[in-house]
């Protein structure tokens, strides 16, 4: 792998919808990890699109902001529209081992703020960011050290800010989802079901759980990179001491590997 590839510098696991996902969904994942662009696949996950922040402003009847949600008037009109209504069709996309140079180039000339990332097939291997190009670049020894040093102080600053708030929105939905199970078995304990109805009540809450344990995961991940970030080493791989992209730990916050480490053992 050649050293400016712009596989070592992309989130390798980008979170992504399908053009069938609501603007409300593909807002609410934007929200929650902070995150401007998602690409969209179709069922073989070939990328078929990628949805902006800015689509979303130029679709919907109002503004939506990445520091709130939603308003209740807001969410029903977003989740009335389809990813596949407002993205961009046939988006530019690169292959995994094209250099940060073309990257930058492409990214500069078509005025984009990300790349898809393919394999032959077509399909989504990752997503490159503004910036991870600058990052690269820098790296290169393309920008004064000190510049750089800053930038990514500033980046992890504000990163670290918003780990702070999604954590305490995951706590809360948790705890509010919890309270709402714990209701539901009292229910099932205390009043009388055929068999139908408590087997759909069971699912429900079977499914509850699932998205607990999910929701459980998540703020382990989040309270291991406030650790890190609150010694000093968030975004520091602890392999080859290289830097980490933000946006690799908005996808996966508890790693302490960069994707060139990951690939060779780990995560």
């Amino acid at each position: 792998m050649q050293a400016n590839a712009v596989k070592a510098f992309m989130s390798g696991d980008p979170i992504w919808v399908s053009p069938e996902t609501s603007a409300l969904e593909a807002f609410e994942r934007m929200l929650d990890r902070g995150i401007r662009h998602l690409p969209v696949v179709d069922a073989e996950r070939r990328v078929v699109g990628v949805l902006s922040i800015d689509d979303l402003r130029a679709a919907l009847p109002f503004s939506p902001s990445l520091r709130q949600p939603l308003a209740p008037n807001e969410r029903e009109t977003a989740r009335e529209w389809k990813v596949g209504e407002i993205m961009t069709h046939e988006p530019e996309t690169l292959g995994p081992e094209a250099s940060i140079a073309e990257a930058a180039e492409r990214m500069a000339e078509r005025r984009i703020g990300c790349l898809p990332i393919v394999n032959d097939a077509g399909r989504l291997a990752g997503l490159l960011s503004e910036t991870d190009v600058l990052w690269a670049l820098a790296t290169a020894g393309r920008l004064p050290r000190e510049s750089v040093d800053a930038s990514r102080k500033r980046e992890l600053e504000s990163f670290v800010r918003e780990l702070e708030r999604e954590r305490e929105r995951v706590r809360a939905r948790l705890s509010q989802r919890q309270r709402a199970e714990q209701s539901l078995e009292n229910v099932m304990r205390e009043e009388p079901m055929d068999e139908a109805e408590r087997g759909a009540d069971v699912t429900v809450v079977q499914e509850a759980i699932a998205l607990d344990e999910l929701a459980v995961r998540r703020v382990a991940a989040l309270d291991q990179a406030l650790d890190r970030a609150a010694q000093g080493h968030l975004g520091e791989c602890t392999r080859c001491g290289g830097a980490i992209p933000v946006a690799r730990l908005r996808a996966m916050p508890g790693t302490t590997l960069c994707i060139a480490c990951a690939r060779t053992g780990g995560r």
